[in-house]
């Protein structure tokens, strides 16, 4: 088929893409809500997902939520609910699960679960207790690329591989936490030999592709042409529709960190409860992160919603956030999402890498159009700008031997030396290597 029209800005049928994304996340996850609520009649979408009658807190807030809940003329008394389980996902994390409606309404039930959140924020303060988020790889915003298109099997890469003989990545570990590894991609592709991961179930070798598949193995192809010779592993920690809770990804983040990576790639987040960021990766990057100190950074997608609007991961302390630059890389690609809150810029429209041989078929933008992809795709979002600054902070590892936070901080240093005007800090492919 032809290659579907992928607008440079916001999509006429927007509202068409949200709903069949948001539908998608519904069908896939049947315990999901969202927030806030829609009207009768209107479709769900919200500004997020979060598992429903599931609460998160910090571990050592754990007795104060648990009174605020249960005691007389709490957010709870006189409701039905109750808490039925507390569980430690993570250190310094509390998992909260409250207890069905009496009345087996879920309308009822979303409506208590979200009068508990605002009672327990207006008694208990900002940060202490928040749904349990679903973090996703595309979230209903406006990217205007959420599919891929076709390019031929002979297309060149964009960006291109490195030329540099001294900042390869050579030795150091780049571990991509998303949809997992297309089996014979390694082999198929030269560039990415060596290259290991968990399997993509999204990805039925030469007969379908399922919507999402493929993402972890674009992401890799772009680190590995920023450092060809970086080890790097594709974890699958989104095992449908591109999500998971945020309880479930931070409890197989240690896994992760057993395999002491010097960079975490993470092209998914999602907007949050009060805009208080998520409390499971504030339990994550100031616990078990912080506890490798400046072995390992985490880079983290700034979202695809074209506004300032905070997207977590990205926006907490500590964590390198990427929004995307256009085609021409001379200003903001039009979907990103920006502000001071998003660390730098790169390269993140219409990039062209690995991906699935087989039939996909167009469920939002292009739908009910085909396409039979042949190994390579074009594709756009803060999702791939971000393995292009991970990958920059490989290769300049290498070369200097600095340590991944010492690299990360050389990178910004020189992204804020060369910002753009009404844009911010940018990073090129290349810029990785001092020497260069």
């Amino acid at each position: 088929m032809s290659d579907p029209e992928h607008s440079a800005g916001a999509p006429e049928n927007l509202m068409q893409i949200r709903a069949a994304q948001a539908a998608y996340i519904l069908e896939n996850f049947p315990d999901v809500t969202v927030y806030p609520q829609p009207r009768a009649g209107e479709p769900r979408m919200g500004d997020f997902f979060c598992r429903r009658r599931h609460l998160v807190a910090r571990h050592e807030h754990l007795d104060r939520v648990l009174a605020a809940i249960g005691e007389p003329g709490g957010p709870l008394d006189g409701a039905g609910g109750t808490v039925s389980e507390v569980s430690q996902p993570a250190a310094g994390l509390a998992h909260i699960r409250l207890a069905p409606h009496p009345s087996g309404d879920l309308a009822a039930e979303d409506e208590v679960f979200f009068w508990t959140l605002e009672a327990a924020h207006d008694r208990l303060g900002a940060g202490v207790l928040s749904p349990d988020h679903l973090v996703y790889v595309v979230p209903a915003g406006m990217c205007p690329a959420t599919e891929p298109a076709y390019v031929t099997a002979d297309a060149a890469l964009h960006p291109p591989l490195s030329a540099s003989d001294c900042c390869t990545g050579e030795g150091i570990r780049v571990a991509v936490v998303d949809t997992g590894l297309i089996p014979d991609a390694p082999v198929r592709h030269s560039w990415l030999l060596g290259v290991t991961g968990d399997d993509d179930q999204e990805v039925a070798e030469g007969l379908s592709i399922v919507r999402y598949g493929g993402h972890g193995t674009f992401i890799a192809s772009i680190i590995r042409a920023m450092a060809p010779r970086a080890e790097v592993r594709v974890h699958r920690l989104f095992e449908k529709a591109g999500a998971v809770y945020e309880t479930d990804i931070v409890r197989k983040l240690d896994d992760v960190l057993a395999w002491e990576p010097d960079v975490i790639s993470l092209s998914a987040g999602t907007h949050t409860w009060k805009h208080q960021g998520l409390l499971s990766f504030h339990a994550f990057t100031t616990g078990p992160l912080r506890a490798r100190g400046e072995k390992t950074v985490l880079v983290a997608a700034a979202g695809n919603d074209g506004e300032d609007w905070k997207f977590s991961p990205a926006d907490l302390a500590g964590v390198v956030s990427v929004g995307a630059l256009n085609r021409d890389g001379d200003g903001r690609a039009p979907f990103s999402d920006y502000g001071q809150w998003v660390s730098v810029f790169a390269p993140g429209q219409d990039l062209v890498h690995a991906f699935a041989c087989g039939e996909y078929i167009y469920q939002e933008q292009a739908a009910p159009q085909e396409a039979t992809f042949e190994g390579m795709a074009r594709w756009s979002g803060t999702s791939f700008s971000t393995p292009v600054v991970a990958g920059l902070i490989a290769a300049r590892m290498s070369g200097t031997g600095e340590s991944a936070r010492a690299a990360a901080d050389a990178l910004l240093a020189i992204a804020r030396n060369q910002s753009l005007p009404g844009v911010g800090p940018v990073l090129l492919p290349g810029q990785g290597c001092p020497h260069a």
